[in-house]
């Protein structure tokens, strides 16, 4: 899922860049960094999250260059930290694996398919259920966590394949013989991931959920 420099024109690479940069700066301008700053706790952990996050992305399985797999664990970051600093965090963690990649030209692009779309994705979607449906404990873990990690790893795909046949890096027939078979083995786990970290910090540190409060979603 990493893409590298040859994959993409460079002009693309270059725009990517650009919106990377105009996202990043409307993450920093709406983040509450006030309560991050006072709290040491919540540095520690977003600091070991995006630490655990960046070596999960580190390790990809694939047949061929940009058409790999790796777990994401954007959902459970972003229901963690909200949207402002997931983005901020995964796009720091693209970074982190650039630095073993040396694909520095792709980075933008990197930062955008791995970091801002599933964060955005989830947080969306994250937002969607806590709108308009119960407050329920077993709805934010199999709606906001399993489903929505699926849904956002999915797009990611999703993307990442219109950009390689839109490139012409692939064609659409290798991608759909090589590639797509093993999407639906690679989302329920994705899924499966983030639905069990998601609990398990529920139980064990609810505070450590920025989206989640035991007074909505106990009560019922």
């Amino acid at each position: 899922m990493n893409l590298t420099d040859a994959l993409l024109p460079a002009d693309l690479l270059l725009i990517a860049h650009f919106v990377w940069l105009l996202v990043l700066l409307q993450a920093a301008r709406t983040a509450s960094w006030r309560s991050f700053l006072a709290s040491s706790k919540r540095q520690h952990i977003f600091l070991g999250a995006s630490l655990a996050l960046c070596l999960i992305w580190v390790f990809e399985a694939g047949i061929r260059p940009g058409l790999g797999f790796h777990f994401l664990g954007v959902t459970t970051y972003t229901l963690m930290f909200g949207w402002s600093l997931g983005v901020i965090g995964a796009s720091a963690v693209a970074v982190g694996v650039t630095l073993t990649s040396g694909d520095w030209a792709a980075l933008g692009m990197n930062a955008l398919l791995l970091g801002v779309l599933p964060a955005s994705t989830s947080y969306g979607i994250y937002y969607l259920v806590h709108r308009f449906l119960p407050r329920h404990l077993f709805v934010y873990i199999f709606l906001c966590a399993f489903f929505n990690a699926m849904l956002a790893a999915g797009a990611v795909v999703l993307a990442l394949v219109a950009l390689l046949v839109l490139a012409e890096s692939y064609p659409f027939a290798r991608i759909s013989d090589e590639y797509l078979p093993f999407v639906p083995l690679y989302l329920f786990p994705e899924g499966m991931l983030n639905g069990m970290v998601t609990t398990v910090l529920i139980v064990l540190q609810p505070d450590w959920l920025a989206t989640y409060n035991d007074d909505d979603y106990l009560r019922h």
